[in-house]
């Protein structure tokens, strides 16, 4: 829409006041704050303070009880306001942060670059000012309810959320331990041979047939065998258990469970859109909350151009575009991060082996202040390797973990902030290289380049360390530098015209601890709808988005494996029937009618099939510990109050799937999970106790076989378990829909750059003290239900038809 005249007054008259109000004084020190109708931010400033000060103060207006916490969960004090249920939450964020290393990053950076930092907080700080000078109107609900009030930030708060909410969570992690963990516990049971026979089924290094990001060469041959290395202790269930609650209270079940756990992404070239212009879309996937783990916003000035959004308090625009060229990114596939097996002091347990002496380790005692009780002192530890992340007395062992990107963390946010600057791919590169954590970015611009590249620095490991295991800690299996980053998988304009992600392995051959990369992969819901025509117009790769987000993540696989099984038997047994059922589904999750209840009875038969199979094959083989780490399906669950994150196919469907592929799955099958038996016959089998189950269930009528929907809930916690807003602000739609937490696609017309987007549920999470929410609290959640998207405002004329208010601030 065009503004109008009499709204072109009305603004200017609200400018002035705003202007009076706040003293802008000299335009040179002014940011500007435009906010658009959905109330997505747009700052101008002529100066890099001013930029990011405007920046602070738009986010803190949006999210002041958000930013709080934020910063809270990541300097180690939710316990301070919330009380001691939160101290497990801080002990661990404590634990992971070195804050000397922290402070001597920020104080060796260069003058603009600092001002970035010093500016988001005082621009932070001058909103928290204005709440408190006017707390019955501006003070955010949350805040009363639970008894305390918003604190000012200093430059180390804008780092530390950046390290201790979203690197040491998103990006600190590995399966090491719990790789070891299962290998004892498979030994046990089973005997040291046949133990580790079916552990290599099921944690593997390479699968030859799993989908690439960068094709792979048709010629790959089998999975390569892991290296043995020297033996290691074996781990107590104490030490194991307690290691992985530390993992809970720093990353979230989710992401300690399954790695990677999200974000999509695909890229089409020219030559693939029936527009002749590349096109980006992004979903990444941080998260469901309310209020969205991410906000819009709009940079312009000294040096900056962006529109896109970011997670809460961050200074890198992670998603958007500059006009020249466009940018997203799904979690890396790199292994940047090992954890080390520390030999103990039989004598002092603070003491450790390395190099052959026992050497002391670094002790920092951090106080935790807790709310209603006295002060917590924790006693942080360190080897040359790392924060110590759990004791194993037992068996006189530690264990710690190294990350190439320790002592780089303000190095690499200003890489992803400083990429918003470039102008071509060279340009972006140079950016990329700064960035030290795993990540995989994808490219478009206005010339019609498309690319991928991992981010993340390498290090260069011996050949006798097997990467599933800890690494020995004495010395013997030490980094021997690292990898340039130009041995880093890339690809700029690839012959395919198309690049696509959704977590899967980026090259052949590139290996982790914890990803098991298989040809069961939901990067196959997006891949198999790209290779389906020469081209895509600008709503075709939307609509992409949307079946994936739909998809069963089960259904390409075994649907056909089950119909194939069932295909002899008569059109009138129930058996064949449900075969038929399944095979006349689409495969999608939805829920048409809108009456509860998805779509036919295709999605029960097949997670009943599935739940009946992982008993039948894997429950004689797996001592029950292992076993019940199985059961779960990846769907996501009806019941609870969370959100149900980023789902995935289970671990379970991957092995049956191996399985069933006997000497044609790219996981050699030395073990016999069939026990002699056919994969129809198992099958089947199966399939006839679906059958007899499903009739006890709902009886004969098939067309009755129906699943209640799981709802799409936007959790008023954070992944750590922190509160984002009231316990009363969980906001919901149904059906749940398996897509980014915002959504967003950039067509790269030179001169003409479009970009929409839906971020659920909205821009504000600001409710009044009286309880009334801001009006963009929760208006974008129907265009994220209905598959729409916003057009965002990239430019100034664009931004000023689109008008809803101006602020002027000085600084």
């Amino acid at each position: 829409m065009r503004i109008t005249q009499n709204r072109l007054v009305k603004l200017s008259a609200a400018v002035a006041a705003s202007c009076l109000l706040l003293s802008c004084g000299d335009s040179s020190r002014t940011a500007t704050i435009k906010r658009d109708t959905y109330g997505i931010p747009h700052v101008y400033a002529s100066d890099v303070k001013g930029l990011f000060f405007g920046f602070g103060y738009a986010v803190a207006e949006d999210r002041l009880f958000q930013l709080e916490m934020a910063k809270r969960s990541g300097n180690g004090t939710a316990a301070q306001v919330l009380g001691p249920n939160y101290v497990a939450v801080d002990t661990a964020t404590l634990s992971s942060l070195d804050p000397a290393s922290i402070r001597a990053q920020l104080d060796a950076l260069s003058a603009d670059d600092r001002a970035m930092f010093d500016g988001y907080a005082a621009g932070v700080n001058t909103r928290v000012r204005e709440v408190l000078a006017n707390k019955s109107e501006l003070l955010p609900k949350q805040f009363a309810d639970n008894g305390f009030e918003p604190t000012e930030w200093t430059a180390d708060d804008v780092a530390m959320v950046w390290i201790g909410l979203i690197l040491n969570r998103f990006f600190g992690g590995n399966s090491e331990v719990s790789n070891l963990t299962l290998l004892n516990q498979l030994k046990a049971a089973k005997g040291s041979a046949v133990g580790q026979q079916i552990y290599d089924q099921i944690r593997w290094l390479e699968d030859p047939t799993a989908p690439t990001i960068i094709p792979r060469d048709a010629k790959v041959g089998a999975a390569a065998t892991p290296s043995r290395g020297p033996r290691l202790a074996p781990i107590s269930m104490a030490a194991a258990t307690a290691h992985r609650e530390r993992q809970i209270a720093l990353m979230g079940l989710a992401a300690t469970e399954e790695t990677p756990t999200a974000s999509n992404a695909w890229v089409l070239a020219p030559s693939r859109t029936t527009e002749g212009r590349a096109i980006l879309y992004n979903g990444p996937q941080q998260g469901f909350n309310n209020p969205a783990f991410q906000h819009g916003i709009g940079l312009h000035g000294a040096g900056y151009d962006v529109t896109g959004s970011t997670p809460i308090g961050l200074l890198p625009v992670l998603f958007g575009t500059n006009g020249t060229i466009a940018w997203g990114s799904t979690v890396g596939s790199l292994d940047t991060n090992d954890t080390y097996q520390e030999q103990l002091n039989p004598a002092n347990q603070y003491e450790y082996m390395f190099n052959g002496a026992y050497r002391p380790m670094t002790k920092r005692t951090a106080v935790i202040k807790v709310k209603g009780q006295a002060d917590r002192s924790v006693d942080i530890y360190s080897t040359v390797h790392g924060f110590i992340d759990s004791f194993d007395l037992p068996n006189n062992t530690a264990y710690t973990t190294k990350r190439t990107w320790q002592g780089r963390e303000v190095e690499t946010m200003i890489g992803w902030a400083k990429a918003a600057q470039a102008k071509n791919w060279d340009e972006y590169m140079v950016q990329a290289a700064r960035v030290s954590s795993s990540i995989t970015w994808f490219y478009a611009d206005v010339a019609g380049n498309i690319g991928v590249a991992a981010l993340g620095t390498m290090p260069k490991r011996l050949a006798s360390q097997d990467i599933r295991f800890p690494a020995l800690g004495t010395g013997s299996m030490e980094w021997q530098g690292m990898q340039p980053f130009s041995d880093n998988p890339k690809s700029l304009n690839p012959a395919q015209g198309a690049l696509a992600s959704w977590n899967n392995q980026i090259v052949a051959g590139l290996r982790a601890d914890s990803a098991n990369f298989s040809y069961v992969d939901r990067v196959n819901e997006v891949a198999v709808q790209l290779a389906a025509k020469p081209k895509f117009s600008a709503e075709d790769v939307w609509k992409v988005g949307e079946n994936a987000g739909m998809a069963d993540l089960n259904a390409r696989y075994f649907i056909p494996i089950i119909t194939s099984a069932a295909q002899g038997l008569p059109a009138t047994d129930p058996v064949r029937q449900a075969a038929d059922a399944l095979a006349a589904w689409d495969g999608q999750n939805r829920d048409a009618n809108r009456d509860g209840f998805y779509d036919g009875p295709g999605t029960t038969i097949l997670r009943a099939w599935l739940t009946i199979m992982t008993r039948v094959v894997l429950q004689d083989d797996l001592p029950p510990a292992v076993y019940n780490t199985f059961t779960a399906l990846g769907y996501p669950a009806a019941t609870g109050t969370n959100s149900p994150g980023s789902v995935q196919p289970a671990r379970t469907s991957k092995l049956l799937w191996n399985a069933l592929q006997g000497t044609a799955s790219g996981v050699p099958q030395s073990y016999d999970f069939l026990n002699g038996q056919s994969p129809a016959a198992v099958v089947r089998a199966a399939l006839a106790e679906t059958v007899t189950t499903l009739k006890t269930q709902f009886g004969d009528d098939m067309a009755k076989w129906l699943t209640p929907v799981a709802p799409h809930r936007f959790s008023p916690i954070n992944a750590a378990g922190v509160p984002w807003a009231g316990v009363s602000e969980l906001q919901e739609v149904s059906p749940y829909m398996n897509r980014g937490t915002v959504v967003y696609r950039v067509i790269m017309q030179p001169g003409a750059v479009t970009m929409c987007s839906a971020m659920p549920p909205g821009q504000s999470g600001f409710i009044s003290p009286a309880g009334v929410p801001s009006k963009h609290y929760s208006d974008q959640l129907e265009l994220y239900r209905t598959f729409a998207c916003k057009a965002d405002r990239l430019t100034a004329d664009q931004v000023d038809q689109n008008l809803e208010s101006v602020k002027n601030i000085g600084y």
